[in-house]
């Protein structure tokens, strides 16, 4: 009997172009004999591009359905930059699946390898398997980690939850980034795990950082399982200036540049905005001429380039304001 691999991913319509690469990418990866059902969190793609996406992605191994979820749980949650109201789809996912399991993929990757191999791990009592984010790989940088004064320029976050102290986190624990998750659905809805993230988001509003990720990493603290970072390969990894400085040994480092099993385009600049110089930006685009929307590129744009930097300089200011408070905060451990 042919393995049925359900993935679940959302997007609404700025994401219309990426959404068509992530599928079809993995379509493309998967074995012959493999079925898959996808199921897509639509949070506001237009009739025209909904039936661009069904062509790119004809298949006889696909079944694909197509969910408008109920955001009023999820109203209010916050935003900003490129991260829309669709990033909170995922935690309604045990409510809209009748299925045990899913393989969640953000809508801004490139899949390279069968995902078969993931929806074969055992799930044992893991809420979730993922991979530990290469921007922001511990939950206390300074802690977990040696030559912290040399690595800290290179991260995006040292701190990720700044309050871990108060809800109780390992700062050695490792953080995981959300964009893939296998999640063992039947324990979220056992635990009630989505209401918890939502009330962990309204709890500590002023500490998120990274939107739904923050209040993920706390609710399921020690109760993931980590997998090859190869499975979610972030862009952050190019700014490591050796293995010595970066989250991976250095034996991992060359495979994980060079032959990630998904590639996950979260950087400020993305294949498909002008002036992305991502390494598998060629990658996107022979993807790209798979689909519906074969010829594409982007327009330049200025603006969008001032945009950019703006987020930049934002999330630089964001960045230097938590570093105050951690410094504030261990200057006062230390006096007390």
């Amino acid at each position: 009997m042919p393995t049925k691999v359900v993935v679940a991913t959302a997007a609404d319509e700025n994401y219309a172009i990426p959404l068509a690469v992530t599928v079809r990418s993995l379509i493309d990866s998967l074995a012959p004999s493999t079925q898959l059902r996808l199921v897509i969190l639509d949070g506001g793609i237009s009739t025209t591009s909904r039936e661009r996406l069904k062509a790119s992605w004809d298949d006889p191994r696909l079944e694909i359905e197509w969910q408008r979820p109920d955001t009023r749980t999820i109203a209010g949650a916050p935003v900003s930059g490129h991260v829309s109201a669709a990033a909170y789809l995922r935690l309604l996912l045990p409510t809209i699946l009748d299925s045990d399991r899913v393989i969640y993929l953000d809508s801004d990757m490139l899949v390279r390898r069968d995902v078969t191999a993931l929806w074969d791990e055992p799930p044992g009592d893991s809420l979730i398997q993922a991979v530990q984010d290469l921007a922001a790989p511990w939950i206390d940088a300074e802690v977990a980690a040696d030559r912290y004064a040399e690595r800290l320029p290179l991260l995006a976050a040292a701190r990720p939850v700044a309050n871990y102290r108060e809800l109780g986190l390992r700062p050695e624990a490792p953080y995981f980034n959300s964009g893939l998750m296998v999640a063992n659905l039947a324990l979220w809805r056992e635990e009630r795990i989505a209401q918890r993230v939502l009330e962990c988001l309204q709890e500590n509003s002023e500490q998120v950082l990274w939107w739904d990720q923050y209040a993920l990493n706390v609710v399921l603290a020690d109760r993931w399982r980590q997998l090859d970072h190869r499975w979610n390969q972030g862009a952050h990894i190019y700014n490591y200036p050796s293995w010595r400085l970066s989250p991976v040994g250095k034996d991992a480092i060359g495979p994980l540049r060079r032959e990630p099993w998904i590639v996950h385009f979260c950087s400020p600049i993305k294949p498909w905005q002008d002036g992305c110089r991502h390494p598998f930006t060629s990658a996107f685009f022979e993807t790209l001429e798979r689909t519906e929307w074969r010829g594409w590129r982007p327009a330049p744009a200025p603006e969008l380039r001032l945009q950019i930097v703006k987020e930049q300089r934002r999330l630089l200011k964001q960045k230097l304001r938590w570093s105050l408070r951690n410094a504030v905060q261990g200057l006062w451990r230390k006096a007390g």
